[in-house]
């Protein structure tokens, strides 16, 4: 998992440095190394570096240091599951000087995270104890006592009361495997393709405007932003607007966490379930499609263990060997096609960093493989943005950028 987020000044180093000791001192899993013992797997903590951890950089090119950097690949056997990197912005662009002479400039944060490790709460999560302790450390305060949490996806079930716990835990049913074929437009998969981390911003978005219409209209914003996918999926991909798509939605399941206790259970980890959102076609016109979409939505948000599907199938990884596991996955879990994941409204306040405020942010999932494609969307004040990240070409590239543009046209078709 991949995140960029930019500041309106230069980053401290040696300040983000402790703060960096600190979050990764806390969390055992940043710092462990994932052994792929043929029986039994695990995590073991290993020493590490803050060379390992942080990467800081001055540079003219910044795009190209950004490439760079957000091009690396983080192996499981590492020491460290997680990278850091500050480009300082040394151009024209990126320097200015104030009234008093003194030169000042913008630094980029990227980080890198491996998914094993934590879903994209998760990394908000990271993100934001991250931010606390550097404001601490800025401030002369102490470091504070951060929240750990449990990574036992079994907690998600603390919610519920036993026979329904049971019932839960039953719920082995392989729900990713698809009955429709249907794949991104892309171009063949060629040794030649490279990561694209593609990213489009709706600066003007009206979102308060948008989730007026949303609430006139009874329809949940998310709804709305699934039906302007599958709107721009059909058209973009050509799939026949008569037959049936599937998209496969992320949910999180930290929903089913008994309440007040959850802070407990909401640490580092992946708590992700999902929805299969079967829609039989595109609608003619994008108001049709969702009403497809928000029918079929309501139905499963409205089931009972709504996102728990398959998860108890995890139990069999810690019951079978592991040369069976290995090649069993498949049976069990079918690698989402097309996906779509709402990372939702940016906690922008969270993720300051001393008196930097934040400027603007790009958070993307794991990297795709063709026929995969997953768009992520995420809100940052008033800007609606969509991101994606994809091992193809540049006509991959642009042919996801007409998707973007489409989902676009097709939101303010509502407004």
């Amino acid at each position: 998992m991949r995140g960029e987020l930019w500041y309106d000044g230069l980053i401290q180093a040696d300040v983000l440095k402790k703060a960096l000791l600190h979050v990764t001192a806390t969390h055992p899993v940043l710092h462990s190394s994932f052994r792929d013992h043929f029986i039994n797997p695990h995590w073991e903590v290993r020493p590490y570096t803050i060379d390992e951890l942080l990467t800081v950089i001055d540079t003219d090119d910044l795009d190209r240091a950004r490439q760079d950097f957000m091009n690396r690949v983080i192996l499981a056997d590492s020491n460290v599951q997680y990278g850091v990197a500050v480009i300082n912005d040394k151009s024209a662009a990126g320097n200015r000087e104030s009234a008093a002479g003194n030169r000042e400039g913008r630094s980029l944060l990227c980080v890198m995270v491996n998914h094993m490790c934590m879903d994209g709460r998760g990394l908000i999560t990271f993100l934001h104890q991250l931010a606390l302790c550097y404001n601490r450390i800025y401030a002369g305060l102490p470091l504070p006592d951060l929240e750990t949490g449990s990574r036992e996806y079994s907690k998600i079930y603390t919610g519920m009361s036993f026979p329904a716990r049971l019932r839960a835990k039953m719920l082995l049913r392989n729900i990713t495997r698809l009955k429709e074929k249907r794949t991104f437009a892309y171009t063949p998969e060629d040794p030649s393709d490279r990561l694209q981390i593609i990213t489009q911003k709706w600066d003007d978005a009206p979102i308060v405007k948008i989730k007026e219409t949303a609430k006139k209209q009874k329809i949940a914003v998310n709804d709305m932003l699934l039906a302007s996918y599958i709107q721009a999926l059909s058209e973009t991909s050509g799939f026949p607007p008569d037959k049936p798509l599937t998209i496969t939605c992320m949910v999180d399941n930290r929903r089913h966490i008994k309440q007040p206790a959850a802070k407990e259970f909401m640490g580092l980890t992946n708590h992700v379930g999902l929805m299969q959102l079967r829609v039989d076609g595109c609608g003619a016109t994008i108001k049709d499609t969702i009403q497809r979409v928000q029918e079929v939505t309501t139905r499963e948000k409205n089931k009972r263990f709504f996102g728990l599907h398959g998860i108890p199938l995890i139990r069999l990884g810690y019951r079978l060997p592991f040369f069976l596991v290995k090649p069993g996955t498949l049976l069990w879990f079918t690698p989402p096609v097309l996906g779509f994941s709402n990372v939702g409204v940016i906690p922008e306040e969270q993720l300051k960093l001393g008196d930097l405020t934040l400027s603007d942010i790009m958070l993307v999932g794991p990297s795709q493989f063709k026929p995969h494609f997953t768009v992520f969307v995420q809100v940052l004040r008033n800007t609606l943005i969509f991101t994606t990240a994809v091992r193809g070409n540049e006509q991959d590239r642009e042919t996801v950028r007409e998707l973007f543009d489409r989902m676009k046209l097709h939101l303010k078709s509502e407004l």
